[in-house]
């Protein structure tokens, strides 16, 4: 009737008041009263006065009660509203927590209900506003991270903290393989449910019955595992494994939904990066790392051995007669010459041994913490594999033979890199003076041939 609940209200007591107001003379009548009495025009307009009294009295409680109820409920969602606005542009969301804001629930009635209903808004908009806090928390962590040990240790903090998980592992996989790039607590046995991560959404996997997490500051039984793939452009990149020693909150899954593009797009970029620093850092022939990189490693390695005293073995490599190879069959027989080479090479180093290609035919080798028995030990290891080797260029199996030079540096006997990698080179030429096909050891002093 009105742009006004309370108008109206007003409108239909005062009508229904009036309305008793006529019904009743003729009421009383059926009741026994003389109809002379009950129609006179005094009884009838008194009845009309109290019927429109009654029905005003009835609003006025009706608004006393009711309005300071709904003032109440208006006053604190206006409230709610303005500090909602305001947090938004300041980011200071503390005033308005559910604690802080929320309605006293005091009837059992729609009032009451109104103000519950209220409340849960309230609980929503908090719950919402923290899943936004932590996709934007991870979003920021995984934009600042383009080293992918940083990345991969980033992501997985992030996942453990908003996931509440007691363990967690990063899996990558790289050319068909899968390998745990970070890890809290153990977890690796779960590597062997691969097709889950294979797959486009998370998904919870069967525990093995024996399965225990043992970590240094916990050790559990998980309940339940979760595992989060990661996919970019169609391709399987790995995911996150997850496991809880809890039961896993319902909005946990959907939580970790929203982590998963920005995820991936993220594992994608710094495998991106780590696959061009590789081939920045590699000779695209051997694999072996180039020549830049191998003399900021030979630097990295005297400074530790010159501070720390602990032996850095060297070793300058020299193929025989390359040239002769190259005129013979070609450059491309000399190419595989150089490929086979290397491999022997590779697989006569021990770990965290580096092998650099410093010029056509000529290797540097650096043996961190090796002594004089170590590199002669190797040194003649690689000899005798490079001698043994028959490579088939295509016309002809051929063999060669390499010179070598080698020693090893305990912090004393050489000013600086240069200086150690010119007395191995000075070795390698004695090989070369003396025959070739030969390795000699050198003390820094005196060259000792083997």
């Amino acid at each position: 009737m009105t742009s006004k609940v309370f108008w109206d209200l007003a409108i239909w007591m005062a009508g229904f008041g009036l309305l008793v107001g006529v019904i009743f003379p003729f009421a009383v009548i059926v009741l026994g009263v003389q109809p002379t009495i009950a129609l006179r025009a005094k009884f009838f307009a008194g009845a009309l006065v109290a019927g429109v009294t009654v029905g005003l009295v009835n609003f006025t409680i009706t608004r006393v009660v009711v309005g300071a109820r709904l003032h109440q409920l208006s006053a604190r969602m206006q409230y709610v509203g303005a500090t909602l606005q305001q947090a938004t542009f300041s980011g200071d969301w503390s005033k308005c927590s559910p604690e802080a804001c929320q309605l006293l629930v005091d009837s059992n009635d729609e009032l009451g209900d109104a103000a519950g209903s209220f409340n849960r808004l309230l609980e929503s908009l908090a719950a919402s506003r923290e899943i936004e806090l932590a996709i934007k928390s991870v979003g920021d962590s995984l934009t600042g991270h383009l080293a992918f040990d940083e990345l991969v240790s980033t992501v997985l903090d992030q996942y453990m903290t908003h996931a509440m998980a007691g363990a967690g592992a990063v899996v990558v996989e790289r050319d068909g393989k899968l390998s745990v790039d970070a890890q809290r607590n153990f977890i690796g046995d779960l590597l062997a449910d691969q097709q889950a991560l294979r797959k486009r959404s998370i998904t919870s996997v069967e525990i093995p019955g024996d399965l225990t997490v043992d970590g240094v500051v916990i050790s559990f039984r998980p309940r339940e595992v979760l595992v989060v793939p990661a996919w970019f452009g169609g391709q399987p990149l790995g995911g996150v494994i997850l496991a809880f020693s809890e039961n896993i909150h319902p909005n946990t899954s959907r939580l970790l939904e929203a982590f998963q593009a920005s995820t991936a797009v993220a594992l994608n970029n710094a495998l991106t990066h780590e696959r061009f620093q590789r081939l920045a850092t590699l000779d695209p022939l051997t694999e072996a790392y180039n020549r830049r990189f191998g003399l900021n490693r030979l630097n990295e390695e005297f400074s530790r051995s010159t501070r720390t005293g602990v032996p850095l073995g060297v070793l300058s490599l020299d193929l025989d007669h390359f040239k002769r190879i190259n005129d013979t069959y070609g450059h491309l027989a000399g190419d595989k010459v150089l490929r086979s080479v290397a491999r022997d090479m590779f697989s006569s180093m021990r770990s965290g041994d580096i092998l650099v290609r410093t010029g056509g035919e000529e290797f540097l080798l650096l043996l961190p913490g090796a002594g004089h028995n170590d590199v002669a030990t190797l040194g003649e290891r690689i000899r005798r594999a490079t001698e043994m080797n028959k490579i088939d260029v295509g016309v002809a199996e051929v063999t060669v033979t390499i010179s070598l030079g080698a020693l090893s540096y305990y912090g004393v006997g050489a000013q600086d890199p240069e200086e150690l990698l010119s007395k191995a080179d000075q070795a390698m030429y004695v090989s070369k003076e003396s025959g070739r096909n030969r390795l000699t050891v050198t003390r820094l002093q005196t060259p000792i041939h083997s």
